[in-house]
């Protein structure tokens, strides 16, 4: 699991010079092409919600109940794809971390563009969307990404987020992220969000990694590209499992 960023250039002028303290470094907005009849908006529709995103409507509620926001985007009137935004607080329920942002960070989760709406450029645009949305009151943004899918990764990265470090559980079960030097320049924020920088190898495999995989496959996902699987390592005793019993 990766973690990426972007950062709005029109809160340069507010930062601190202390790059141990901010990262002075804005993104470009990229430059996208947008599907025709696209329309993006936030919404509050707790029975669409809950039936897009496959969740009971207190599920829902009890999102926009803690400042999460939801936005949609319809493709022609037909809803294609959705995503959240949470302020002030958020969890990463693969790692089994909850966070406090700073003021002024947001964290999108939870995104998913309808089957037959793929591959057609939704997913930049509603990011980019919601960057502008909340460019006036948001300087920083936060996203994530698992390895196993590569449409999300394009789609993060077309829509001008760059990559900070691999994030994964260390052999207490808490969440760590590789101590790269894009991390140290978001250190301060990184370490606020409670998220500890580590100088050891990261862990290879996040499937076999973290203890709290809800959706936990079979495989290893080292196979497909021949490592030697170290995930078991980055589990508690109480909490390894062998990766051939998956």
């Amino acid at each position: 699991m990766s973690l990426y960023t972007f950062r709005h250039r029109d809160h340069s002028s507010d930062l601190r010079k202390d790059q141990t303290q901010f990262c002075n470094h804005p993104d470009q907005m990229a430059d996208i092409k947008v599907p025709a009849g696209l329309e993006i908006r936030e919404s509050a529709d707790i029975e669409l919600l809950a039936r897009l995103g496959e969740v009971s409507k207190e599920e829902v509620m009890r999102r926009l109940v803690n400042d999460h926001l939801a936005f949609v985007a319809f493709l022609n009137g037909v809803p294609a794809a959705f995503g959240w935004m949470a302020r002030g607080k958020a969890s990463i329920g693969e790692l089994n971390h909850t966070m406090i942002l700073p003021i002024g960070h947001r964290y999108l989760w939870n995104f998913r563009t309808i089957a037959e709406f793929r591959g057609q450029g939704i997913y930049p645009a509603l990011l980019q969307y919601i960057l502008r949305y909340e460019g006036t009151k948001a300087r920083q943004f936060w996203i994530i990404h698992a390895p196993e899918n590569q449409s999300s990764l394009r789609g993060i990265i077309k829509a001008g987020f760059h990559y900070v470090g691999k994030l994964y559980t260390d052999h207490n079960g808490e969440a760590v992220l590789e101590a790269t030097d894009e991390a140290h320049r978001h250190r301060s924020a990184i370490e606020y969000m409670d998220i500890r920088l580590s100088d050891d190898d990261a862990a290879s495999c996040w499937n076999c990694t973290s203890p709290y995989l809800k959706k936990r496959k079979a495989e290893c996902c080292c196979d497909a590209k021949g490592n030697e699987c170290s995930g078991t390592i980055y589990l508690p005793e109480s909490m390894a499992f062998p990766v051939q019993a998956l």
